[in-house]
């Protein structure tokens, strides 16, 4: 009995020596390197969606900054679309209190800027409404993928918050 034990004992102990001289990794540093492998990736997919100029921001919440509360938003027709020098706008907007309203224009984008700070993406630009001047700020986490969009209005500040995807809207349709 005492044999067995003392050879197990050994056993266990080449067992480690082989593998540690081999170079495998434990299983924790693996699940690590998989982990920052994944977060690389996903960095990688969002900045290349900024960079396109070629997305859409679909929204689950919205909110009038003033005087509104958070609404959620579970239609799949309702987005932003941005297309090069486009936008397209299919997005409920509340500028008095409980009367919601939605907007549907394209329109053309002036002043289109996209900067990237600390790990987060900056959109702005701006269009025309009929004769109102919109602004658009979209803040775009490349990490965790938050996307929360802003429209500044003459009648009013709303913000949605979302995620943000590859196509142009007029291309891609959301899949059930």
């Amino acid at each position: 009995m005492m044999m067995r034990r003392v050879f197990l004992v050994v056993m266990l102990g080449v067992g480690i020596a082989t593998s540690a001289q081999v170079g495998d990794m434990d299983p924790l540093s693996k699940a690590k390197q998989a982990r920052e492998a994944r977060k690389e990736a996903y960095t990688a997919e969002i900045d290349a969606i900024v960079k396109s100029r070629n997305y859409i921001f679909r929204p689950v919440t919205m909110q009038n900054i003033t005087s509104g509360n958070t609404r959620s938003i579970f239609a799949y027709y309702l987005y932003m679309g941005v297309d090069n020098d486009k936008v397209v706008l299919h997005l409920p907007v509340e500028f008095t209190s409980f009367v919601i309203d939605t907007v549907n224009l394209d329109a053309f984008i002036e002043g289109y800027a996209a900067t990237l700070n600390d790990g987060n993406w900056r959109i702005t630009f701006s269009f025309m409404n009929g004769t109102e001047r919109w602004l658009s700020e979209i803040f775009l986490s490349n990490i965790t993928g938050q996307t929360r969009l802003a429209l500044v209005t003459p009648k009013g500040v709303m913000r949605y918050l979302g995620t943000i995807e590859s196509g142009s809207p007029a291309k891609k349709k959301r899949e059930k």
